[in-house]
């Protein structure tokens, strides 16, 4: 429902705003021209003089809404939780207004000398603030409540819902069919099964179509513009369960499982509840979407300062490469991206030019494919510097997984469970993994990694991407982690 929640997002800032105006606009009245607060009571007091006041204010509350999540889609949470949600922004909100006046008060004081003991102006105003506090909860909520309302009228419509696909018809994939049948305002439209016994079976489940096997899931989420699937195997073995994530791992896809085989992969990894379902959503992203607009422009300003504070490093770079043994400065390969998106990447060459002569292999420690040069270079990272044009074209983040081999991605798919969810992140140029551990040189190395990478995605915010960038720096001087 990419359309139904560009929509709630947009009704939500709008709805937002407006609330909080009207509150503007209230407070005004209050203290101006109510008469209930008499030494600020003024009449002649025109509410266009606080234009500019009124818009910061504004812009404010709806920043604060986006840090603390406001701005997500709630059609599948519980709208307690968002009133819940709404609540804590308001406090916040309320301390931090009552920070400021009371701060820029102190330091007003301070300044003119005057005594920092006694009444505060703000403090017989107090409970005006709480009011005021009260009314923007009060107002916020109320309007997101009518919006969820208006949404869900137009979902029971049939307007902008979701298309999902069961994998598995069982009898615990035609419960959840029926059930979000039933419940067509919460966004979801079951558009048909998928089961492995295709051939043998109708082309029919419950009054739903199936559609093929799970091998066709990739043509059929084209096909049908799927933004979601159900997993209700049969089987409750985690061996069974890792098999068919292979095949939707890197699909653009919300996956949703059944609480009995969330339980085998239960430990694994965070889930979210889908409010009113028995369901689980695998791998849920929940970096919200400021932060994930900022990731992407600190990737550029940071990317862009780094090329050109870099640039004679570079250029030394590529002297001592020319010098040091025959070959291009560089050195350019396919890598795997963002849900299996093929894209080059270029490094400086820190190998011989026969390096893989025998065929795709880890580096190895002491590995004597590499040059006396490259063994320079991989410590300090320098090889690395050439990628930051790929996160300049957004291939790629200053941040996330390292963008590995399509050979080696098959290979380790099939070994290692859940190892193609690193595809649902855009690949870093360092990352939780490259600050931890070292050169991948054995699939434990890879398993090892990949536990951090998994722990990236789950935890994924500004403030970690900021703790692994000055982590890497202190690898780059060290030299740790890069042996």
């Amino acid at each position: 429902m990419l359309r139904g929640n560009k929509l709630e997002l947009l009704l939500h800032l709008i709805g937002d705003y407006l609330a909080v105006m009207i509150c503007f606009v209230i407070a005004f009245w209050v203290q101006f021209h109510s008469g209930w607060i008499l030494d600020k009571f003024d009449p002649s007091k025109m509410i266009s003089e606080y234009t500019r006041a009124s818009f910061f204010l504004g812009a404010g509350w709806v920043f604060l809404f986006a840090v603390t999540g406001l701005y997500r889609s709630w059609l599948l949470l519980s709208r307690t939780l968002q009133v819940l949600h709404v609540a804590r922004a308001v406090i916040l909100g309320i301390v931090a207004i009552l920070l400021g006046l009371f701060g820029s008060e102190f330091i007003g004081r301070l300044v003119a000398g005057q005594p920092l003991l006694g009444d505060y102006v703000y403090g017989s105003r107090f409970k005006w603030i709480l009011l005021y506090g009260a009314g923007v909860f009060f107002l916020v909520a109320s309007v997101r409540m009518t919006i969820a309302g208006f949404l869900r009228a137009l979902l029971r419509k049939g307007y902008g819902a979701n298309n999902l696909l069961v994998l598995g018809a069982t009898e615990a994939g035609k419960k959840i069919a029926l059930a979000f049948a039933k419940s067509p305002e919460r966004g979801q439209k079951v558009v048909g099964f998928l089961d492995e016994h295709y051939q043998v079976m109708d082309h029919e489940f419950n009054g739903f179509p199936v559609l093929g096997k799970y091998s066709d899931l990739a043509n059929l989420v084209k096909k049908y513009k799927v933004s979601g699937i159900v997993i209700s195997h049969d089987s409750s073995s985690l061996q069974e369960i890792t098999r068919v994530l292979t095949w939707v791992c890197d699909l653009p896809l919300h996956i949703y499982v059944i609480p009995g085989l969330y339980n085998v992969i239960s430990g694994h990894y965070k889930t979210n509840l889908v409010h009113g379902f028995d369901l689980q959503e695998l791998f849920a992203f929940n970096m919200p979407r400021w932060e994930v607009r900022v990731k992407r422009l600190m990737d550029v300003v940071v990317a862009a300062i780094l090329l050109l504070c870099t640039f004679p490093i570079s250029l030394l770079a590529a002297l001592a490469i020319k010098l040091d043994s025959k070959g291009p400065i560089f050195y350019s390969q396919e890598r795997v991206g963002l849900y299996g998106k093929r894209f080059m990447v270029h490094k400086f060459r820190t190998m011989r030019t026969d390096a893989e002569k025998n065929g795709a292999q880890w580096a190895t420690k002491n590995d004597p494919r590499i040059t006396r040069v490259g063994h320079f270079l991989r410590k300090t990272r320098i090889d690395e510097l050439p990628q930051l044009l790929c996160v300049l074209r957004g291939d790629m983040s200053m941040v996330g997984p390292r963008p590995e081999r399509a050979v080696f991605i098959e290979k380790l798919r099939e070994q290692i469970p859940f190892y193609i969810g690193r595809l649902k992140m855009k690949p870093g140029l360092t990352g939780w993994a490259q600050v931890r551990h070292h050169y991948d040189t054995s699939l434990e190395d890879v398993q090892k990694k990949l536990e951090y990478d998994m722990y990236y995605y789950e935890n994924m915010s500004l403030l970690l991407d900021f703790q692994i960038l000055f982590r890497t720096i202190y690898v780059v001087l060290t030299g740790k982690g890069a042996q």
